[in-house]
Parts: structure tokens; C-alpha cells; sequence
């Protein structure tokens, strides 16, 4: 038994205060009945159903209509009612006959005439309900079989069917495209006659496209067959009718010899076009040379086609095909001498509907042109699926509208939306984002950072990225806040993703805001830097002041030395203060020759007198000694202490160390200084020469057997003036004194000068 239930009536689950139709229908075959014990005449489709009926002032009058099935020997009852339950209640069948039933299995036959009841159980509810019995005569209900329906031909826009009926009566057609559910009935029945052939032409259909058909009849008795299996037909292609929109965008190249020509047309669908379009035949050629033409077939709404420049002026076709051949064609004429330059939009932004109308905000700001560029006429909004490209769409909008509303779009899908600036047959460039019905524009901007901080600015960069999340923005925004201040800066895609915020405090803390529909996604904060002008102008007098009092008080403490504290000079810089300071003599093997020039000083008188130094006799007495101590002060010995003595001369020298004081009167060897006047004097030039190697001789001391050598006798060949100065003692102390005491003789030869004279 096939009870299935509860079918849905034609008129689908009507509802009306909150009362609902049902329809219900039940097939029953022989072999699903059971013979009750208790009364043999009753067949159940459930033994429960065997014991005594309600009686009939309780059981409900159905609209019940019951068919017989010969060749599968089975019957099937149908019946509508109304219930305020939406559970599907347990229906079971109860056959009854006049006369005794032998074997359920051959209830149904041709000949039986057979009451049925319906027990209808609602569980949920807690009712159950019987039927008042409905009386079928199976040989008036036999059911009609199941016609074979096959398809003939089809067109354009039709499709013929053909089928054989079993009696004389008339059937229905129903159709549907396929992948859908939805059913068209045939405006009209087809009148049937016993083992006709029937054809049926379905009409106004679409274009190259598969539709399902069925067909069932009925014959004298009334019941409808069965319906007949599925059959599919595809009707065939259509010239498409109309051209499509086209504009174009000449691009120049870097090398300059060539140019890109971009082609751009609206889609044409089954509607506008009449026909299915397999793609778009594209055929471009010199104005110049009519002969070289090019043509390219393209299935996108795209084509880029690179022309030479030197070739001018192209004519252009554009025509959509199918398998039904080409349709009309759209011409362009195209200038690459003058190419256009139509400004995109701005700020575009895609903001999501859903659920409400199921559509795609496209919002944006038109292009400001300067007066060379022609105004638009009109802007292009066209959508594609990024997963489908075939699946897309095209709207156009006047110029002064910055919005629309794209609807019906998959809720599951996502796509590529521009938006083009047209001037009559020439766009410019397109302007596109990436959107989706469940999360609006698929880009976010991320990555907000610092870049460049000075004392009035604060320069900002950002990045977009496409957005994955499910979360919806409309608008983002960055904002600089501070305590009594706040900029805020909308993102868009097609911006430059830095910016400087001017004029702002010097040495202030900011805070830089990313915002998604005024909610912060980062906050980093920022300060800008210090402004040294103001700092510089109060500390520029203050340092003047400074630099002043400190050369003033340098000035002042040189001329208070000057004056108050005059410079003494120290022997201990001088050359021979070092070395008699000198500990340790060390002898050298470089010979000094002395200038005798060096000795010549000019004594009192205003003479040239030549210093020797040599052995000095004792004085007679002490008034000689007096006498030469004067004559010495009165001579140039100034210039004997500026002599660079040899080593040699002086090896029998004491060592004066640092802390002992060593006179030199401790030794036999006595000095003396002779001064003689040269002038008075005439010598030969042989003696002169003996005199001055004895002068030298006496000027430095040597060892005692040289000294010896030198003939004394010499001596009486010296008819000369003579100032004899012993050193009588030679302190080396921290003050580096020198005591000196010099004896004057003067000595005349009687037989040159008569008397002595100073």
C-alpha cells in the first residue's frame, strides 16, 4: 500500500485562518490487504481497523474520488480536507464487498463492486476520524494507462511532441525548463480518439534552451491517467536581434610607435539580444587602407587590441554570434592622434544590503574634468562573478547620479564591480572593487604607522588588503585627536595610502585613530617635536652675557699680571743654566772651534780688546786684588757666558751632583780673563800667532803636561793691556747663583807705553 499523503494540493498548502488543506492520496494493491476474522467481507490495510465502526452520526463525508488500475491491479483514492494540524496524520483503507471475500489478493477486478472507508489518526492531536463509506464500481473507474510521449522537432521558440492514446476521450500537456520545478500547463486539451497518434506544438518558449514535457488522457469514465515520462528538447539558436554597447579607450604605449585600443560592451542577455550568444566578433581596419582588415572573436566584454599610431583613424565593428549566425553590428570610429582622457571616479565603495534587499550598495563621486576633457554623458556600472567570468552585468546611470543598487545578486558569490565614465562612445578608465552580498567591499585598510614626525606635522601610511572576515564596513577613516583638536581623514582603495597632517602644535602628544565605522581598530600615539626658536632666542642674550664677563675677565687678569705681577725670567730656561745643572757630563767627540771675533768686546775706553782666559797669578797684595775686581766689573763678561765650551777642555772638572756645592777655589788650577788692547800693540805676524795660541790655551784649561809645553817665554812678546779675571767660586743651587770675582791687571811694556793708564 502506498499511502503518501499528504500530498499537496494544487492549490499548495493554502492558508487561512490558520486553516490548512490538505490533499491526500493512497494506493492500495491486492497483495497489501488483510481479511478480517471477525467479519469476512472487510479487507484492511491494518488489522487494528477490524473491530465495530463508530456509528455513521459521527464519521465525516469526504470529497474522495477512487480509480482502478487494471494492469497493475491496484486502486488509488484521493480526497482533500481541511486541519488546523500541520503533522501528517496515519491513513489507513478499509474494503468492503456484498458478498463473502475468499482471498484479498483478488478484491480488484473489473467486475467488483466495492465500498471504502478512510480512518484517518492524528496522533499529535489525539483525534481519530472515520469516513462515511464511498461506493466504487471498478469497472467505471478504471484508470487509463500511461501514453509515451516522444519530441518530433523544435525551433526557435517551440518545441513538437507526439503520442498514441489507449481510448477515445482527450488529453493535457504540461512543461517545464529544465532545473527547475515549476510546471506550465498547456493553454488548451487535445481531443483523442481510440489508438489515435496525437502531435502537440508547445510554443513561446526561449532560445536555446532544454525543456521536460509530460502528457496524460482520460477517457468516457472520467479519471485521468497517469502522467508520462519526462521527455527533454532543446530549441535552437536566434540571430541575435540587437548590438551591443560599446566604448572604447585608446591608450598610447611607451615605445610610441603603437597604441592600446580598449573595447568595452554591455552583455547582451537572452532578453535584450533574443538569442543565446556564444561571443563577440571584433573586426578593426585603417580608414586608409580599407582592404586591411583584422577580425578576432572574444567570449569576455573586454577586448585589447594594440594598433599603430601612424596608421590615424580605424573603423571599428563589434557583432554578437551564435550558432544561428551574427547579429547587427556596432561601428566605431577611432581617432589615435587625439586620444581622450576621461578621469575615473573617485572614493568607490561597495557597502552590502543584505537581508533587506538582497542587493549591492555601489556608491561613488563622479569625475571633476578640466575644459579640455568633454564631459560625461553617462556612467557604466558593470558586475562580474570572479568564480563564473561568463556570469556578469551591466546598468547605466546619468551623470549626475553617484549611487545604485545592483540586485538579485548569489548570496554565495563574489564579484568584481567597476564603474566607467562615458562620453558618447568613448570611456574612461574603469574604477573597481571587490564585493560580496554577505560582507560588502572585500577590502580593509590595515597597517597604520608613523612615517615622518617634524614640529607642525605628522606624516601617516596605511595599506588595503583584501578582507576575509565576515564583518561589513562602510567607511573607514583615520583620526588625529588631541585634547581640544580632532581631523578626521576618510580610506578609500583608490586614494594615495599616505597623508601629512598639517599645521599642527609644536611638542604636543597626539593620538592617531584607525576607525571601521567609528569603532577604533589601532591607536598609536605620537608627538611632535620640540621647538628650539623660542628656546634659542631667550638663551642667544643670556650667552652673549656669559661670552662677555668671560673675555673681560681674561682681559683684566692679563693686564692686573701686567702691571701689578711683571714677568721674571729664570735661569733654569736658559741653555747654560741647563747644563750647569746638568748632573752628568758626558764627553762628545765633536770638536768646537771658537770665532775669536767672539772674544773682541769693547772696553771702557770704546776699544776692541781680545778675552783670554788662562792661569791667574796670585796677587801680590790685596790691593792689586781690589784693583782687578773692578776692572773686571767694567768688562763685558756677559759675553763669555754665551761660549759653548767642548767637553774636552773641561774633563777635570768637579761633578756637581744636586745636592753638593763644590767651589772651584777648592782647586790649585786658577783662571783668569785677560783683556788686551790689540791696537797698542805691533807685533810681527809670527809672534801674533804664538800669542794667540797661548791666549787660547790660557782660555781653556788642559791637561797638565800639555799645559806645560807652552813656552812661558813667549809671554815677553806680548806687549799688551791685560784684564785677568779668576773665577773664585761656581755655585750650582735651586737659584742657579753665579759669584765671580775678577782681578784687573794692567801691565805696560816700558818700552812702548811710559806709563799705566785706564
Amino acid at each position: 500500500m502506498d499511502i503518501w499523503a499528504p500530498k499537496l494540493h494544487p492549490a499548495a498548502w493554502t492558508v487561512m485562518s490558520l486553516l490548512c488543506v490538505y490533499s491526500h492520496e493512497v494506493t492500495v494493491r491486492g497483495s497489501d490487504l488483510k481479511l478480517c476474522d471477525e467479519d469476512q467481507r472487510v479487507c484492511v490495510t491494518d488489522l487494528r481497523d477490524c473491530g465495530p465502526r463508530p456509528p455513521a452520526s459521527i464519521q465525516k463525508t469526504l470529497d474522495m474520488s477512487c480509480c482502478y488500475q487494471m494492469s497493475q491491479r491496484s486502486m488509488t483514492c484521493e480526497w482533500s480536507r481541511e486541519s488546523n494540524s500541520h503533522t501528517e496524520p496515519d491513513v489507513s483503507l478499509l474494503f468492503s464487498s456484498g458478498d463473502k471475500i475468499f482471498s484479498c489478493q483478488g478484491i480488484f477486478n473489473p467486475l467488483a463492486v466495492l465500498s471504502v472507508t478512510a480512518r484517518i489518526k492524528n496522533y499529535m492531536m489525539g483525534t481519530d476520524t472515520w469516513s462515511r463509506p464511498h461506493t466504487v464500481v471498478l469497472y467505471d473507474a478504471v484508470k487509463p494507462s500511461q501514453p509515451v510521449l516522444a519530441v518530433l522537432n523544435s525551433t526557435e521558440d517551440s518545441v513538437v511532441v507526439s503520442w498514441r492514446s489507449s481510448g477515445d476521450g482527450d488529453c493535457r500537456l504540461r512543461y517545464r525548463v529544465d532545473n527547475t520545478h515549476i510546471w506550465s500547463q498547456a493553454p488548451d486539451s487535445v481531443r483523442a480518439h481510440r489508438y489515435q497518434t496525437l502531435t502537440y506544438t508547445i510554443k513561446d518558449l526561449l532560445t536555446f534552451t532544454v525543456y521536460r514535457a509530460a502528457v496524460a488522457c482520460r477517457e468516457e469514465s472520467g479519471i485521468w491517467s497517469d502522467w508520462s515520462s519526462d521527455v527533454s528538447a532543446r530549441t535552437l539558436d536566434r540571430v541575435p536581434s540587437r548590438p551591443p554597447e560599446v566604448c572604447y579607450r585608446v591608450e598610447k604605449t611607451d615605445s610610441g610607435g603603437s597604441f592600446l585600443l580598449h573595447l568595452m560592451w554591455k552583455d547582451l542577455d537572452l532578453r535584450d539580444a533574443g538569442g543565446r550568444i556564444l561571443g563577440y566578433q571584433v573586426s578593426y581596419e585603417p580608414v586608409k587602407k580599407l582592404r586591411d582588415r583584422f577580425i578576432q572573436n572574444f567570449t569576455e566584454v573586454t577586448a585589447l587590441l594594440v594598433v599603430a599610431a601612424a596608421e590615424g583613424n580605424f573603423s571599428v565593428t563589434v557583432a554578437a554570434f551564435n550558432t544561428a549566425g551574427y547579429g547587427p553590428a556596432a561601428r566605431l570610429s577611432v581617432d589615435t592622434q587625439r586620444p581622450n582622457a576621461l578621469p575615473p571616479v573617485r572614493h568607490l565603495w561597495v557597502s552590502s544590503s543584505f537581508p533587506a534587499l538582497r542587493g549591492l550598495q555601489v556608491q561613488w563621486e563622479n569625475p571633476t574634468a578640466p575644459s579640455s576633457v568633454p564631459p560625461v554623458t553617462h556612467l557604466a556600472v558593470q558586475w562580474r562573478s570572479e568564480t563564473r567570468p561568463s556570469s556578469s552585468g551591466w546598468t547605466t546611470v546619468d551623470n549626475a547620479t553617484t549611487s545604485t543598487v545592483i540586485p538579485d545578486v548569489d548570496p554565495d558569490e563574489s564579484y568584481l564591480i567597476s564603474v566607467i565614465p562615458v562620453y558618447n562612445q568613448q570611456c574612461g578608465s574603469p574604477q573597481s572593487l571587490p564585493a560580496s552580498l554577505q560582507q560588502g567591499a572585500l577590502m580593509e585598510a590595515v597597517q597604520l604607522k608613523v612615517v615622518g614626525v617634524t614640529k607642525t606635522t605628522v606624516t601617516m601610511a596605511w595599506a588595503w588588503q583584501r578582507r576575509a572576515g565576515p564583518i561589513r564596513v562602510n567607511r573607514y577613516s583615520v583620526r588625529l585627536r588631541e585634547d581640544s583638536e580632532r581631523r578626521t581623514l576618510s580610506l578609500w582603495p583608490d586614494q594615495k595610502t599616505e597623508h601629512t597632517f598639517l599645521d599642527l602644535n609644536p611638542d604636543t602628544e597626539y593620538s592617531l585613530l584607525l576607525l571601521a565605522d567609528e569603532v577604533s581598530r589601532s591607536i598609536i600615539p605620537v608627538r611632535t617635536h620640540f621647538d628650539e626658536v623660542p628656546a634659542v632666542a631667550a638663551a642667544t642674550p643670556l650667552l652673549l652675557l656669559a661670552v662677555s664677563v668671560f673675555i673681560i675677565s681674561i682681559l683684566s687678569r692679563t693686564l692686573y699680571k701686567s702691571y701689578f705681577f711683571p714677568h721674571i725670567s729664570s735661569p733654569r730656561g736658559s741653555t747654560t743654566g741647563q747644563w750647569l745643572m746638568e748632573p752628568n757630563h758626558q764627553k762628545t767627540a765633536e770638536i768646537n772651534i771658537l770665532d775669536m771675533e767672539d772674544f773682541q768686546v769693547t772696553d771702557v775706553l770704546g776699544e776692541k780688546s781680545l778675552i783670554t782666559v788662562g792661569p791667574k797669578p796670585r796677587p801680590s797684595s790685596e790691593e792689586d786684588l781690589n784693583e782687578d775686581t773692578s776692572l773686571l766689573l767694567m768688562s763685558r763678561l756677559s759675553k763669555l757666558s754665551a761660549l759653548e765650551l767642548d767637553p774636552e777642555y773641561i774633563s777635570d772638572a768637579p761633578v756637581i751632583t744636586e745636592r753638593t756645592l763644590v767651589s772651584l777655589q777648592s782647586y790649585h788650577a786658577d783662571y783668569g780673563v785677560n783683556c788686551r788692547h790689540p791696537d797698542e800693540v805691533f807685533l810681527p805676524e809670527e809672534s801674533r800667532d804664538v800669542a794667540l795660541l797661548h791666549e787660547a790655551s790660557s782660555c781653556f784649561p788642559q791637561k797638565e803636561e800639555e799645559h806645560r809645553k807652552v813656552d812661558l817665554s813667549e809671554t815677553s812678546y806680548q806687549k799688551e793691556t791685560a784684564v785677568k779675571c779668576p773665577f773664585l767660586e761656581l755655585m750650582a743651587n735651586s737659584h742657579c747663583v753665579y759669584q765671580m770675582t775678577c782681578e784687573a791687571e794692567y801691565v805696560a811694556n816700558s818700552s812702548f807705553v811710559g806709563e799705566t793708564d785706564v
